[in-house]
């Protein structure tokens, strides 16, 4: 059975018929830029809100499920379901992540627009993420990911995650 990394592709493509301004977010972006490997069970973009979006879905076969806030007056998440296919799209509502979405490369968020992302969500699995990205040793733009922690005031789990002690 196919699962979220022989999703990538052909969602991507359907993306790219509404809007170029996409990129791909959550734990298969993390996988890039991981020391080790960890298994997911959905595909996460990050992406400009544009109002053929929904309409194309649906019509690729989709269900799409709109959640909605009414101080943005257009969906900032959709939860996109076809048989197996678990996709959800982040839609951008804040500046940070239209800066995010300009700076990744090759439709991926970069590694320090991972981080951050998962500095934000810090659960277990997020936590796990940041610790194997740090030990791949990586050049990163610290400055830049001190600046996002301290605008979304996670800049004490940022601190935390640089003093872990990798194995």
């Amino acid at each position: 059975m196919p699962g979220p990394s022989e999703w990538l592709a052909p969602f991507g493509k359907l993306l790219s018929e509404v809007t170029n301004r996409w990129a791909l977010a959550g734990a298969l972006a993390a996988l890039r830029y991981r020391r080790v490997e960890r298994g997911t069970t959905d595909v996460d973009f990050l992406l400009e809100w544009d109002e053929r979006l929904v309409p194309t879905l649906e019509e690729a076969g989709y269900d799409v499920r709109e959640i909605t806030d009414p101080l943005v007056g257009h969906p900032h998440l959709l939860i996109c379901r076809r048989g197996d296919e678990r996709i959800d799209l982040i839609v951008a509502t804040v500046p940070y992540q239209v800066v995010a979405i300009d700076r990744a490369r090759d439709h991926a968020l970069t590694v320090e627009d991972v981080i951050i992302h998962k500095l934000i969500a810090w659960r277990p699995r997020d936590q796990e993420d940041i610790a194997s990205i740090l030990s791949a040793g990586h050049d990163l733009d610290t400055e830049y990911i001190e600046h996002w922690a301290s605008e979304w005031e996670v800049e004490e789990r940022w601190h935390q995650a640089r003093n872990w002690k990798i194995g």
